[in-house]
């Protein structure tokens, strides 16, 4: 157990000339460190048992104030306050003195002529003592950290540090409070409930370290660098709570380790797309497809595949991590400018992957897959929900909501009404080499805006004009007749649907 020296100890020192203003049934509390800081809530980046300098002139001017920042130190576990004094200083308020008096907390004045560092001297030089296990502890950390870059780590990694540390640590997943390395003890739902509402309340936005109490027990929770948000909590502290530096230490080890399984993560995933890819392709018998599908927890009649564009790079590389999270089972492949996703047919599967994308990717989802034998066709419905997503206001669209004729929803039956309506535009561009197809999908999408049609085409205004008028003659049908444009617009998506990009 830290042991350090108390605030009475320091007032007894001779060199340091403080002064005891109130809160002296406080001066027993031991010091494990001694912190600086002027911020309004200084607990946010202290453990407790710290000894707080403050500069006097930043302190409250106002009754409420004062207390209010007295009531944070002794709810976060700080020993005690220096105030260092110059003519800029407020008064101690009485009402202030007064709470100091009974919570209790030391307020002591530290003369303008003595630096804190001399203060923060004298705490470190007292604490020498313990030093011993703090390195014992950081140690063992960097010889965990230097293990697992010669060899998988395993579970069970931290749990001889908090056996050193006399408390029970969890790596926990911020948004879920999930457990995400170790074999973790059951983390109290109360705890739990209480981490993810202040992650939340923040916006994920931590300060150096969070403080929790919840029904007696006091907890911490520092960020964990990671992929994904995550967290090192530290709770039922049986000695002095570890301090910011070595929770720091511990964090940075969690976050190697948790490198290290994202690799083996991303070699499973490269593995996933494979078999994927096969599936997609139809290169596995059904038998087969359903065993290797069964052996990553996928049921092919409870199963939709998922075609996502527009999504942050960041976003797609560690989509995967936001899946195996949530326990989500899942395979992915990229084929150009798609990303698709064999996913469990659960709107939280869809939103965890949509999320991870971010607001700009568009998601489309085809009908449960049922059989290994309907992927080409899942691929048709998820390729025609993508494009139907892109317009839509929640970016993301399902191929058994999409309005459009009933005549789209069957491919033969798409087949014939490209076949009637742009087969002989199709025969012309294959014949000619021409992109007169590409352009009047352009064309329609920018609403028959000649000049965003020039643009997206990187043509000239005239070359959309005269590119249209050919087509209005290979088709037979008029830009300007409303029943012609729904025609075409109709023929072009449901050559969407029947189309596979590689």
């Amino acid at each position: 157990m830290l042991m350090g020296l108390s605030v009475g100890d320091l007032l007894d020192t001779p060199h340091l000339r403080l002064e005891l203003q109130a809160g002296r049934e406080g001066i027993g509390k031991r010091v494990t460190w001694a912190q600086t800081s002027d911020l309004d809530r200084p607990w946010e980046w202290m453990t407790g048992g710290e000894l707080l300098m403050k500069n006097g002139r930043t302190l409250p001017s106002t009754s409420a104030g004062q207390v209010a920042l007295l009531e944070g130190l002794v709810e976060h576990g700080i020993s005690g306050l220096v105030l260092g004094i110059d003519p800029a200083t407020p008064p101690l308020d009485p009402a202030a003195a007064a709470a100091a008096d009974s919570l209790p907390l030391p307020v002591i004045y530290a003369p303008y002529s003595v630096g804190f560092a001399a203060i923060g001297r004298a705490v470190a030089d007292a604490s020498t003592a313990d030093e011993g296990r703090r390195m014992a502890v950081t140690e063992r950390v960097y010889t965990m950290i230097r293990r697992s870059v010669t060899q998988p780590a395993r579970d069970g990694a931290l749990t001889q540090l908090a056996r050193d540390l006399a408390c029970k640590l969890a790596v926990l997943d911020a948004e879920t409070g999930r457990p995400v390395l170790d074999d973790a003890d059951a983390i109290p739902d109360g705890l739990r409930d209480a981490l993810l509402t202040e992650v939340r309340r923040r916006d994920g936005a931590l300060p150096g370290v969070v403080h929790l109490e919840v029904a007696g027990t006091r907890a911490q929770v520092v960020e964990v660098p990671d992929e994904e948000p995550t967290v090192l909590l530290t709770y039922a502290h049986r000695a002095a709570a570890p301090d910011i530096v070595l929770l720091q230490h511990i964090a940075t080890a969690a976050a190697v380790l948790l490198a290290q399984r994202g690799i083996r993560r991303e070699h499973e995933r490269r593995i996933g797309g494979e078999l994927l890819a096969h599936l997609l392709d139809n290169r596995l018998d059904e038998d087969d497809a359903l065993r290797q599908l069964s052996e990553r927890n996928l049921v092919a009649d409870d199963c939709v595949l998922v075609a996502a564009r527009g999504g942050s790079e960041t976003g797609e590389q560690h989509v995967h991590l936001s899946l195996d999270r949530r326990r989500i089972p899942n395979l992915l492949l990229k084929r150009s400018s798609l990303l698709y996703a064999l996913l469990p047919a659960s709107a939280d599967a869809i939103s965890v992957l949509h999320r991870r994308l971010g607001p700009d990717a568009a998601v489309g989802v085809s009908d449960p897959l049922g059989s290994p034998a309907r992927a080409a066709a899942a691929v048709r419905e998820a390729n025609w929900a993508v494009r139907d997503a892109a317009n839509a206001s929640s970016r993301l669209s399902r191929y058994a909501d999409v309005t459009l004729l009933s005549v789209l929803r069957d491919t033969e039956e798409a087949q014939v009404v490209v076949d009637r309506v742009l087969g002989s535009l199709l025969r012309y561009d294959a014949e000619h080499g021409s992109d007169l197809t590409r352009t009047l999908d352009i064309f329609l999408t920018h609403d028959r805006s000649w000049q965003q049609a020039a643009a997206a085409t990187g043509v000239h205004r005239q070359t959309v004009v005269y590119r249209m008028r050919r087509v209005e003659e290979i088709t037979g049908r008029n830009l300007s007749a409303t029943a012609h444009i729904t025609e075409l617009w109709l023929a072009l998506r449901a050559r969407d649907l029947l189309s596979t990009p590689g």
